[in-house]
C-alpha cells in the first residue's frame, strides 16, 4: 500500500461495537443478500425452454442467458471487492442492490432477447459489487473468534445451497406462474434491503490513494475472457478457436495483471494474499468443490429428466437433498472445526465428497432415485459444509482490515471460475467417453442414447472422485492455526437459519 493510501473512518461511532440485535439483523440481510444471487445463478435455467419460447432465443441465444450474468459477475468481481475497500463497503454493496433490482424489474418486463439479455448482463454487473463486499462486511463487523466463524458459515451455507434452491424455485416459478417470475421475484427482496441496510449496517473504514486502473482493466478482461472460453469448452468442445483463444488471451492478460500488481501502490488483487498456505488452500478447494458440485448437478440433472423421466419442477425438489443436508450439518461442521481444526475439517469433507461420487459410479440405466442418487447428493451436502466453511474462513483469516474487499473479491472469483473450470473438464470426459460406448443388443432402440449417456456419466463421476481426492491432498497442506482467544460477550450475532 503507497504511503498516501490511510485509513479512512466513515461513520460516527467506528470505535464502538454495535449492538448484539442489530449486529444480528445486519448478518440476517447479508445472508439474505447473498441467498438471492447465487439463487439467481440457477434460477434461470428450469425457465431456459420458456424463455427461449417467447423471446425467439435459440441454443446460442439462451447459452448467453446464463454466460450474460456469469460473464459479468466473473469478470468485475474483482473491481467490486476494491471499490469497495476504497469508496466504501456498504455504499458498493447498496449500489449493487438497486442496479440488481432495477435490472430484475426490466428483465421480467423484456419483449426481446437483447432486452432480456442486456438486463441479465446489468444482473451481473450488480451482483459483482455486492458479493465480494458480503464477506467484507462479515470480515469488518464481526470480530475474530467464534463470532465471526459462525456467521462466516451461515454465510457460505447460504451462498451453497442457493444454487440447489434456484433450481427448484425456478421449477416453481417457471411452472405455477410464468418464466418472468424468476426475474420479478428479485424485487421486493432488493427493495426491502434498501431499506433495512442503512438502518442496521453500519459503513466501514475504507482506504483512500491511487485506484489500480491498470489492473482493473487487465483483470475484468481476463477473468472474462476465461469464463467465456471455459464455458464455451463445454458446448463446443476444446478444439474450437472461440474456446482455446480466449482461454489463451485470458491467460495473457492474467501474467500481465500479475505484473501490474506486483508494482501497483494499491493494488486490486494484492499478492500477499497468496503468501498464506492456508489462504491458497482456500483458493484451490473452492474451484474444485464447487466445480464438482456443479458437474454433479448438471451430469444428474440430464440423468433425472432424462431416464427417470422426472420434470423439471420434480428435479428441483430431487436436488432439495443436497441443500437440506448441507444446512443441517454446518452448525456440525462449526463445533468440529473448533476442536479438530481446519485442516483435518476440510479432510472429512473430502472424503464425503469422494464417497458421494463414488457412490454415482455405480450409477446404469435402471438405476432409481432413493437407491442410487439420494445418498451421494446428501454425501455431496454434508462434503460441502465441511470443506467450504472452513475455506471461506481460512480466505478472510489474518488479512488486514483495508483489504477485506480484495480478499473477498479473490475468493469469490475462485469460487466463480470452479463452476466453468471443472464443467468443461468433465463434459469433456462425458463427450470422449460417449464415444466409446457400444449399446448392447437388448437395450431398446428408444432407451440407446440414455444408455450411451448413462455409461458415460460413469467417466464423469470418476474424474470427479480424482478432483475429490485433490481437495483431501490439498486439506493436508493446512498449516493448523491456533484457536482465536474468545471475544468480549458484548456482541452476539443472533442465531439464522441459512
Amino acid at each position: 500500500m503507497s504511503s498516501d493510501a490511510v485509513p479512512v473512518s466513515l461513520g460516527k461511532d467506528r470505535g464502538r461495537a454495535q449492538p448484539a440485535g442489530r449486529l444480528g439483523s445486519a448478518l440476517v440481510i447479508i445472508v439474505v443478500v447473498q441467498l438471492m444471487l447465487t439463487i439467481d445463478l440457477m434460477i434461470v435455467t428450469v425457465a431456459l425452454p420458456s424463455i427461449g419460447k417467447d423471446l425467439g432465443l435459440g441454443e446460442s441465444g439462451l447459452a448467453w442467458v446464463v454466460n450474460a450474468y456469469g460473464l459479468a459477475l466473473g469478470g468485475l468481481m474483482l473491481l467490486g471487492g476494491r471499490f469497495g475497500d476504497t469508496f466504501g463497503r456498504r455504499k458498493l454493496f447498496m449500489l449493487g442492490i438497486a442496479l440488481f433490482t432495477v435490472a430484475s424489474l426490466a428483465g421480467g418486463f423484456a419483449m426481446s432477447d437483447w432486452w432480456f439479455l442486456t438486463c441479465r448482463a446489468l444482473q451481473g454487473i450488480g451482483a459483482a459489487m455486492v458479493m465480494p463486499n458480503c464477506l467484507a462486511l462479515i470480515l469488518s463487523l464481526f470480530p475474530a473468534g467464534p463470532q465471526r466463524t459462525k456467521a462466516i458459515a451461515t454465510s457460505a451455507a447460504a451462498s451453497s445451497s442457493g444454487a440447489v434452491v434456484g433450481l427448484l424455485l425456478g421449477g416453481v416459478l417457471s411452472t405455477g406462474l410464468s418464466w418472468r417470475w424468476v426475474m420479478f421475484v428479485n424485487v421486493p427482496v432488493g427493495i426491502i434491503v434498501l431499506i433495512l441496510a442503512p438502518l442496521y449496517i453500519k459503513e466501514q473504514s475504507r482506504i483512500r490513494g491511487k485506484f489500480d486502473i491498470a489492473g482493473a482493466a487487465t483483470s475484468a478482461l481476463g477473468v472474462a475472457l476465461l469464463v467465456f472460453g471455459l464455458s464455451h469448452a463445454g458446448e463446443a468442445g476444446w478444439s474450437t478457436v472461440s474456446v482455446w483463444l480466449p482461454i489463451l488471451l485470458g491467460a495473457a492478460l492474467f501474467v500481465a495483471f500479475t505484473l501490474v500488481e506486483r508494482r501497483a501502490s494499491q493494488p486490486i488483487m494484492p499478492l500477499s494474499l497468496f503468501a498464506d498456505r492456508n489462504r491458497v488452500a482456500a483458493y484451490i478447494c473452492a474451484v474444485l468443490v464447487t466445480g464438482v458440485m456443479i458437474g454433479q448437478s448438471f451430469f444428474l440433472t440430464m440423468f433425472l429428466q432424462g431416464p427417470l423421466g422426472f420434470s423439471a419442477l420434480l428435479t428441483g425438489f430431487a436436488f432439495l437433498t443436497t441443500g437440506f443436508a448441507l444446512v443441517f450439518s454446518s452448525t456440525v461442521v462449526i463445533g468440529l472445526m473448533r476442536k479438530i481444526g481446519e485442516r483435518w475439517m476440510t479432510f472429512a469433507g473430502a472424503l464425503m465428497l469422494i464417497a458421494g461420487n463414488l457412490w454415482l459410479t455405480t450409477i446404469a440405466l435402471d438405476s432409481g432415485y432413493w437407491g442410487t442418487i439420494f445418498g451421494p447428493l446428501a454425501l455431496t451436502g454434508i462434503g460441502m459444509a465441511a470443506t467450504l466453511i472452513p475455506a471461506t474462513e481460512m480466505a478472510g483469516a489474518g488479512v488486514e482490515s483495508g483489504n477485506y474487499g480484495s480478499a473477498s473479491s479473490t475468493y469469490n472469483t475462485m469460487l466463480q471460475l470452479g463452476g466453468p473450470f471443472v464443467l468443461a473438464i468433465l463434459v469433456t470426459v462425458l463427450a470422449t467417453a460417449g464415444r466409446n460406448v457400444t449399446v448392447p443388443a437388448g437395450v431398446p432402440g428408444d432407451r440407446a442414447d440414455y444408455y450411451v449417456l448413462t455409461e458415460s456419466m460413469v467417466s464423469g463421476f470418476v474424474t470427479a472422485v480424482i478432483l475429490s481426492i485433490g481437495v483431501a491432498v490439498t486439506s493436508l497442506f493446512i498449516r493448523r492455526t491456533t484457536p482465536a482467544p474468545t471475544p468480549t460477550p458484548t456482541v452476539t450475532p443472533a442465531p439464522v437459519p441459512a
